[in-house]
């Protein structure tokens, strides 16, 4: 995966690592803490989730969770290295499982045995997991994981229909639903179900299309108007960022004015325009920064 790509898939799966392990893996834990991932001793790794948690009656362990997305053949070694650093690092060995999320079949190993190591972990293929652990809950960040498990029996589209279904019943408001949708869709990437995320969520009118909302028309409008009074281009780039500030501050909150310092030195009216058009269909503000960064 591209580092772009992983961060967005970390960013939406941080939500239901709880989750994962008491309904995947099974483990009964009464609390947990994150704790810092990037691990240093001679050179660095970083993980993507290591967390201290104490289970019912009173012991503790550190769990250490991956997800990987494709077959990487030296995944165990990945995972001795871990198990070593954070070992020395904590003082405890730490209980290792990954989740596999990718689409082709798996064939990562998951022990190791040679003349003088041995080591293993748990490895869960994420396709095999009955998606009604999570298609039925009543939290939208693990409804959209249902995306990436076992629907074999009910059929791609009434599969993808109930996710969006569930999602239009949790979360009445359109904006905050829009942002879970995307959500499913950079996941159902994992799955090669995008196209039919997207048709499915367009046939039921769940996306929040910023084209539609009242106050985003009138600011691009006003600056149309301006525009034609002036007849240069700073009318059309005031309208442009108007706009662009009403929708980021629509979309995301206070936490999306927070790019309007890159936005206005974005140099020229076509890339104001092309920044517009990002702010419609990126699934998340860090998403949306990141291909920012990249593009603009």
């Amino acid at each position: 995966m591209s580092k772009q790509y992983d961060k967005i898939l970390k960013e939406i799966l941080k939500d239901v690592v709880d989750t994962l392990i008491s309904k995947v893996l099974g483990l009964k834990i009464i609390r947990s803490t994150a704790i810092e991932t990037k691990l240093q001793i001679t050179n660095e790794r970083e993980a993507d989730f290591i967390l201290l948690v104490e289970f019912e009656d009173g012991s503790k362990s550190i769990l250490h969770i991956e997800f990987q997305a494709t077959n990487f053949s030296q995944m165990i070694y990945r995972e001795l290295q871990y198990w070593t650093f954070i070992t020395i690092i904590h003082g405890i060995h730490p209980m290792q499982y990954v989740f596999y999320i990718g689409n082709e079949p798996l064939t990562m190993k998951d022990s190791l045995l040679t003349e003088t190591t041995a080591h293993s972990y748990h490895l869960i293929d994420m396709r095999t997991v009955d998606c009604g652990k999570f298609l039925f809950s009543d939290k939208p960040e693990e409804v959209i994981i249902s995306i990436l498990c076992n629907y074999q029996q009910k059929g791609v589209t009434i599969f993808i229909q109930e996710i969006l279904t569930r999602l239009k019943e949790l979360v009445p408001e359109e904006t905050l639903r829009g942002k879970y949708i995307r959500q499913v869709e950079v996941l159902s990437q994992l799955r090669n179900l995008q196209s039919e995320v997207c048709k499915e969520a367009e046939a039921m009118a769940l996306v929040y299309d910023l084209e539609r909302d009242v106050r985003f028309r009138q600011g691009r409008e006003r600056g149309m108007i301006e525009g034609k009074e002036k007849w240069t281009l700073e009318g059309k780039r005031k309208g442009l960022l108007e706009g662009i500030e009403l929708g980021l501050e629509l979309k995301y909150g206070s936490a999306g004015l927070e790019l309007m310092g890159m936005v206005r030195a974005i140099p020229t009216v076509d890339k104001l325009e092309e920044f517009k058009n990002l702010i419609r269909k990126a699934g998340s503000l860090d998403e949306l920064r990141g291909v920012f960064e990249n593009s603009i």
